[in-house]
């Protein structure tokens, strides 16, 4: 009996220690958020630096980017239309977590341009057009 309540009482100390607050996982949100957003930017560097002789694509490639930043603040805004006091004290967390998966999405929309396409793939486009 005795050893039953000492675990019920080490379960009971560990779940507590796991507890959050709303501040902590806002915090913990934002910064999964600024590393989708670092890991973006060096992928788009990487593929700069790849392509930097076909001046033609990196000129697309740059409009491109600029475009999908608007996109995403445009969606941002569609999914969470009123002010940040609408959606309470939850709301720096949902954004957070709704920018990072925008981000990862377009992360692994350019990575292309990285690690090309499938083998027999024939509509390649500019992806492998580094000159």
């Amino acid at each position: 009996m005795k050893s039953l309540l000492i675990t019920l009482l080490f379960v009971a100390g560990s779940l507590t220690g796991m507890a959050q607050t709303q501040s902590e996982m806002n915090k913990q949100a934002g910064q999964e958020y600024k590393e989708a957003d670092k890991k973006l930017n060096t992928i788009y560097q990487e593929i700069l630096k790849k392509y930097a002789a076909n001046k033609t694509f990196i000129t697309n490639f740059r409009e491109a980017q600029r475009l999908w930043v608007q996109l995403r603040d445009a969606q941002l805004k569609a999914m969470y239309p009123g002010s940040a006091k609408n959606y309470g004290s939850m709301f720096p967390m949902c954004k957070a977590n709704y920018l990072t998966e925008l981000t990862n999405q377009r992360t692994e929309a350019i990575r292309v341009w990285l690690n090309g396409l499938p083998p027999g793939e024939t509509c390649t486009g500019s992806v492998g057009a580094t000159e």
